[in-house]
């Protein structure tokens, strides 16, 4: 199984999870932007995978900008609230357990 978001992939392996972040390069032959699949991390934690994609979201989000400390822990809080926020949401009554 695959989880897709705009910006990663990841595929669950038993009990570990594959990810990968999405990249834009630019084509030589066009000129123009694509959206790829950069390198996989493999045998992540859950807890690991998350915290990955909450890191890399914080960084996309500011760049190559100078930032406080402080600044970068509400950001990463921020995030991190809002992967919570999603693992927490309940699931619709119709939704089927697989038992």
């Amino acid at each position: 199984m695959q989880i897709v978001e705009p910006d990663f992939t990841m595929e669950i392996d038993g009990f570990r999870y594959n990810l990968t972040f999405n990249k834009r390069v630019k084509k030589r032959d066009t000129g123009q932007y694509a959206i790829e699949p950069g390198d996989t991390l493999y045998g992540l934690t859950l807890a690991s995978a998350i915290e990955r994609i909450v890191k890399h979201r914080t960084a996309k989000k500011w760049g190559e900008e100078n930032i406080s400390l402080k600044e970068y822990l509400k950001e990463y809080k921020k995030q991190h609230n809002e992967m919570i926020r999603l693992c927490a949401e309940t699931p619709p009554e119709n939704f089927d357990t697989g038992e």
